[in-house]
């Protein structure tokens, strides 16, 4: 009989730690969880991790005072199964909470006007007959939270659809940290609803944020912005990755949300067969959520450096610099344009999100840079080069590069 006893707070120990396990397993299987833990948000990890833990641990204490005399036996068998208990029940409760917002609702019927990039985007020719392109790009809009500037986005976009129903605009492409907490099908609803409202028309690309990506998040994005199309040569090895050609202009998305966590092997040698196949008299243009070079801040909470990414630099940089001719990023709520290493680097964090702090460091290359002002950046090909403006949210300029 005692045998049994013991076996069964065994069991129990074993289910709460199996069940806490898998659901952590999960969730580091999911886009971003591994860049949120390194970038300082462990916490909660954690948390769940000793929680897994700790029936264990009652387990073998209960299973060392078996035989002892007094009460301790079955106090620490209680205590076992009391940690098992709440154990299981907490990594029910979160998986539950997790899957169903993840998985649950549908966060809208509406899905915004999306491009193929396999497909290609066509040029326009103007009165002189040379082809001209018009992108507009932007990031970090954080839909759901209280903190960002609806208006400012709102701005943003019915500027953009008005110039895209003109014929001046050819697509807005969207950098990530679209909504503020990706399972949350809420956050999506107030975005992709915004959309419709203020851009109905207005083609989209979207690239998946690290914000996008929390937790089982990637889903939500998914059902909202996947690109249409099926796979080709251009396609990358996820769908917040591809290559979009535009003429002479050809656009890089990389899947890059916290770092470059999962960017292995693999998402290096299709980078590297992407910009080996352009010609060299072609346009370059490297997208990803979060940056390489970018001035910034300590972050109080974690004392992370939001500045100049350290392991972007090292292991992903080498194979974009003087290569491309630009490569544009968001992550960090700025507006920047920065010259390093033959090659230009914008950060465009610009799309309503809170504004970060003034920055307490300035990338050494930095050229110019805008604090608490929303806005986009503009390409624009032209028979001088490629220009690259940025705007505030109602389209006045705020500076230019020309890359000739």
């Amino acid at each position: 009989m005692k045998s049994t006893k013991g076996n069964l707070v065994w069991i129990a120990a074993c289910a709460a730690g199996a069940a806490m396990a898998a659901f952590l397993i999960w969730a580091f299987a999911q886009p971003g969880t591994l860049g949120m833990y390194r970038w300082g948000y462990r916490a909660p990890v954690l948390g769940l991790i000793a929680l897994g833990v700790l029936p264990l641990v009652a387990a073998a204490a209960a299973r060392a005072l078996k035989g002892a005399a007094g009460v301790a036996p079955k106090i620490a068998t209680g205590v076992a199964y009391a940690a098992s208990a709440v154990a299981l029940l907490t990594a029910l409760a979160v998986a539950a909470y997790v899957f169903s917002n993840a998985y649950g609702r549908a966060a809208s019927p509406f899905r915004p006007t999306t491009i193929d990039p396999s497909a290609g985007l066509p040029t326009r020719a103007v009165a002189e007959g040379e082809p001209t392109l018009r992108i507009a790009v932007s990031s970090d809009g954080h839909y759901g939270r209280d903190a960002s500037n609806a208006e400012a986005r709102s701005a943003i976009l019915r500027l953009s659809e008005a110039e895209y129903r003109s014929g001046r605009l050819d697509a807005f492409i969207n950098l990530g940290d679209i909504v503020e907490m990706g399972m949350e099908a809420d956050d999506w609803r107030e975005a992709i609803e915004s959309m419709r409202r203020d851009a109905p028309t207005l083609p989209f690309l979207a690239l998946l944020g690290n914000h996008d990506a929390l937790i089982g998040g990637y889903a939500r994005w998914k059902a909202a912005f996947a690109p249409a199309g099926g796979r080709s040569s251009a396609t990358g090895p996820s769908p917040s990755s591809w290559r979009l050609d535009a003429g002479r202009v050809h656009f890089i998305a990389l899947d890059l949300l916290w770092g470059p966590e999962g960017f292995g092997a693999k998402e290096k040698a299709w980078l590297s067969a992407q910009l080996e196949a352009i010609p060299p008299s072609d346009y370059i243009v490297v997208m990803s959520h979060c940056f390489f070079y970018s001035s910034g801040y300590v972050d109080e909470e974690t004392g992370m450096a939001w500045y100049d990414h350290a392991d972007m630099l090292r292991e992903v940089a080498p194979l974009i610099a003087g290569k491309a001719d630009l490569v544009i990023s968001g992550h960090n709520h700025y507006m920047e344009w920065i010259e390093a290493d033959g090659t230009a680097w914008a950060v465009v964090g610009a799309l309503g999100g809170k504004p970060d702090p003034e920055p307490s460091y300035v990338s050494p290359g930095s050229v110019w840079r805008n604090q608490g002002v929303f806005g986009r950046l503009v390409l624009e090909l032209t028979p001088d080069g490629l220009a690259c403006e940025f705007q505030d949210q109602d389209g006045s300029p705020l500076f230019e590069r020309v890359l000739r």
